[in-house]
């Protein structure tokens, strides 16, 4: 009966996050904050410099993983804080796509954000796995690891023609955050939190090795100093 109660609440959270998704995306695409705007101008003051932008992408990145970690944890539990959480999620993968729109438009930061196989798309994957290993649904958890990477490729060669790094290293970075974000979840809900706590760590630490890669890229191809 827990079980079933459980389940209960996590679909009816995942639910709620796609309205949330839709509802965000109906209007102008950008839930309005403080965050929001701090994120954008950032990236847009025409005195930017390499260390800003590392220092942004690096703070949205690692805002990102934990954020993400966060709610699957409290999605696998049934938690009735779920859907807060991935509300929290959503605003900043909006803050991230005002990053990259600073740099190269909104054309590219609508693809980042809302692109088949992109950045919104992979947070969706991310919680259809946390629904099935709720469920106990290995149907469900390898059509979720299916499309997370798919996602792996089809955002990194996005990320690689935007940026000019390899496919291969951008493919395989988002590969390590996926099987980092997996495994963290895999042993939060199997029980075994010192697991779970190191491999919170180790993808929060990773997103900063993500947020140089890029950063580096793009401080090259716009000359910045």
């Amino acid at each position: 009966m827990r079980r079933s109660i459980l389940i209960t609440s996590i679909t009816a959270a995942a639910t709620a996050l796609t309205v949330g998704v839709i509802a965000a995306t109906a209007g102008n695409g950008s839930p309005s904050g403080s965050a929001d705007m701090h994120a954008s101008h950032s990236m847009t003051a025409s005195t930017l410099t390499k260390s800003d932008l590392r220092n942004t992408l690096n703070r949205l990145l690692g805002e990102h993983a934990v954020l993400a970690m966060n709610a699957t944890n409290l999605g696998v539990t049934g938690s009735k804080s779920f859907p807060a959480a991935a509300k929290a999620l959503d605003r900043n993968s909006v803050d991230l796509s005002k990053a990259i729109g600073s740099i190269y438009g909104a054309k590219a930061a609508k693809t980042f954000l809302d692109g088949p196989f992109q950045w919104r798309a992979h947070v969706g994957f991310f919680v259809d796995y946390t629904v099935a290993l709720a469920k106990k649904d290995m149907a469900g958890q390898n059509k979720a690891v299916a499309n997370l990477t798919t996602y792996t490729v089809r955002h990194g060669d996005f990320l690689a023609g935007a940026t000019g790094l390899p496919k291969l290293a951008v493919r395989n970075d988002l590969l390590g955050h996926v099987l980092e974000l997996k495994g963290q979840l895999d042993a939060y809900a199997g029980g075994n939190y010192a697991k779970a706590a190191d491999q919170y760590r180790k993808a929060y630490a990773h997103m900063f090795m993500t947020g140089d890669l890029l950063a580096g890229a793009i401080a090259k191809q716009q000359n910045l100093k």
